[in-house]
């Protein structure tokens, strides 16, 4: 039978190849293999929507080249886009009924590449742009305003909030996951390396009592636009 992709899909493969130059596909899917036909509508990459369209797509893990699937997937769940059924990235999985990352028990670990399923309805063509600030948008309420602090959104992890802006300070928080943050200042310290960029700026958190690296702060600038230096 004839078969297309979801056309909110498509729109975020044209984001990350323009984004991301050179990118990785040796991972990305569409259409599933014989394996995933079997499982007939229990698999979003067979065509059992519209009929003819697939809702799912994988994304290929390539740090070397700036995309990072953990990233990207903690965005897509931050940004809480209605075109979102679920997301499976690094042995984990989320959906849309409570945006909150789970253990993933399947075959397949998703560590090469993340998988994000659209829901089956016609919300899955919609074709406006993906909001991640990876791509180049502003999570929702993010920014500097006029007095140069400003609300951003943290993504991964585990990350540590340390004491001063060097690698060796005392840490003082540790955050589970993206967060919402308030930046007061920001700083030179020392170079952090993580998801294929280099980058020795810091946030400083009063509401945390530390810094972070600017690393780990959701937004395409190293330097954060508008927000004071400290």
């Amino acid at each position: 039978m004839s078969w297309r992709v979801a056309n909110s899909l498509e729109t975020l493969r044209r984001q990350l190849d323009a984004r991301f130059p050179g990118r990785s596909v040796a991972s990305d899917g569409s259409i599933g293999d014989t394996a995933h036909q079997a499982q007939g509508r229990n698999s979003d990459h067979n065509p059992w929507y519209g009929p003819g369209i697939v809702t799912a797509r994988d994304f290929t893990h390539d740090p070397a080249h700036g995309l990072d699937i953990q990233q990207v997937a903690d965005q897509l769940l931050d940004s809480r886009d209605q075109r979102i059924k679920y997301v499976i990235a690094n042995r984990r999985i989320a959906t849309h009924r409570d945006w909150q990352w789970a253990p993933y028990n399947g075959a397949n670990p998703h560590e090469s590449h993340f998988h994000l399923s659209v829901v089956a309805d016609p919300r899955c063509d919609e074709a406006h742009d993906w909001n991640l600030p990876v791509l180049g948008g502003a999570p929702d309420g993010g920014g500097a305003g006029p007095d140069g602090a400003g609300d951003f959104i943290t993504w991964g992890t585990g990350v540590n909030v340390r004491e001063g802006p060097r690698l060796n300070a005392p840490v003082v928080a540790w955050l589970p996951g993206p967060t919402r943050v308030r930046v007061a200042c920001q700083t030179r310290g020392d170079t952090v390396d993580a998801a294929g960029r280099r980058n020795d700026a810091w946030s400083f958190v009063p509401a945390l009592g530390g810094y972070l690296s600017n690393i780990f702060i959701d937004h395409p600038d190293a330097w954060l636009p508008g927000v004071d230096e400290c």
